[in-house]
């Protein structure tokens, strides 16, 4: 008897894809789970966002029964051509389309923690390349799964709710690339020194924003375009049409290029494809200009690092902040070496505490609601300055998740515009 946990999308795609194996199945959640139910069960698959102090494993390992997550039992009954891995903290989303954009629909499939779950894929027996989105909730239930390519973004503090601890976090990635063989590859962002020294025995790839030293092998940026350079041979790419903002988003692209030329795919091609790439909304989204002033919606930004980021994309122009929320263990003191920060103007939960950590910033203000927050902002902007709204924080306490917080944003945007 196989027991599937949790009824949520993976859960009801892995259920979808046990009963066409001919499995017995118990499909349960944590309403209609009792102990009791384990009596006859040889194996339970759980869903990504059961934590690893959920009962269901204290139970298990007391019966002594093996249980995985979806990943893994998707990847026992894979058939398709091999498996592209995005993780790390931010930009895997765009990253993995990036990839699935160049290697292009024909030949790829994309899926995980973007798309459609990966047993839906295996369902529908497609006989080409997965290209997976997977956040450590899914790498920490694998065992023997493992991609032909990983591709490791970043890695800085968050999901501490659930991990407890950044090395218990830090460790679930790395359970990814200790499952790689020699034949398997491993891109790695050189410039994060958590990523470069990820132990593996895959051939290590590099991604830079500076020169990779010799005798390292990758891509790197250099006065304006990227530089591929692999066995003694180098290649460059113009970047100049891409419709992507920020150095992350370059890192993002330079992951993709590295993916599809070692998939055996030429310049031109991936060039072209690049162009066709659409930027995912709410991801340094600009959505226009007020009087000179630039609205950029990062309300996908959960983490402090992907505000600096953000930050970092516009350190030559004046910027009006917008944060808050729910901090999920970011140093929100970093932020405060940016000169160029106008004024700071915090929402959510944690605003109080945050404004504790960014002393260095003279202009700090509190609002009760966002649209309060934006109308402030923008009253203070000159032409040519930057409204960046970046919560680098969980939106559960204003709003039901970051996709309300960043149409929110837009639909202020758009008042402001019409009036």
């Amino acid at each position: 008897m196989l027991l599937i946990y949790g009824k949520g999308l993976t859960g009801n795609s892995a259920y979808n894809l046990a009963k066409k194996l001919g499995y017995k199945v118990l499909f349960v959640d944590d309403k209609d789970y009792k102990e009791e139910i384990l009596k006859d069960v040889q194996e339970v698959v759980v869903s990504p966002g059961v934590p690893f102090f959920n009962k269901i494993y204290k139970d298990c390992k007391k019966k002594r029964i093996n249980i995985i997550g979806e990943i893994e039992f998707a990847y026992r009954f894979f058939k398709g051509k091999d498996i592209v891995v995005i993780t790390g903290t931010d930009g895997k989303s765009t990253t993995t389309k990036l990839i699935h954009t160049v290697l292009g629909s024909d030949n790829s499939v994309i899926g995980g923690n973007y798309g459609i779950p990966f047993s839906d894929i295996v369902l529908n027996s497609e006989n080409k390349t997965a290209v997976l989105e997977l956040s450590s909730f899914q790498i920490y239930s694998i065992k023997k799964f493992k991609p032909n390519i990983a591709v490791f973004l970043n890695l800085s503090v968050d999901h501490l709710d659930w991990h407890k601890r950044f090395c218990h976090y830090k460790l679930s990635k790395y359970k990814l690339f200790k499952n790689l063989l020699k034949k398997d590859i491993a891109i790695l962002n050189y410039d994060d020194i958590n990523v470069r020294n990820v132990p593996t025995k895959a051939k290590k790839l590099y991604f830079s924003l500076e020169s990779l030293p010799s005798p390292l092998e990758g891509i790197y940026y250099k006065n304006g375009r990227l530089v591929l350079n692999i066995n003694k041979k180098e290649i460059y790419f113009d970047i100049s049409d891409l419709k992507l903002e920020g150095l992350h988003n370059i890192q993002n692209v330079m992951a993709a290029i590295l993916t599809a030329y070692i998939k055996g795919l030429d310049k031109n091609l991936i060039q072209e494809r690049l162009k066709q790439f659409k930027p995912l909304p709410f991801r340094m989204e600009v959505l226009g200009e007020i009087k000179g002033v630039k609205f950029v919606n990062d309300a996908k930004s959960t983490t402090v690092q992907s505000l600096v980021k953000a930050l970092e994309s516009y350190k030559d122009k004046n910027v009006l902040l917008i944060l808050g929320g729910i901090n999920k263990g970011g140093d929100f003191s970093v932020i405060n070496r940016f000169k160029n920060i106008k004024g700071v103007f915090l929402i959510g939960r944690d605003k109080e505490d945050i404004a504790k950590k960014i002393k260095n910033i003279k202009q700090i203000y509190r609002f009760n609601s966002l649209e309060d927050a934006v109308k402030t902002a923008f009253s203070y902007a000159n032409s040519g300055d930057i409204l960046l709204f970046s919560p680098a924080c969980a939106s559960f306490d204003m709003f039901k998740n970051y996709k309300d917080r960043g149409e929110r944003f837009k639909k202020i945007y758009e008042e402001l515009k019409n009036a």
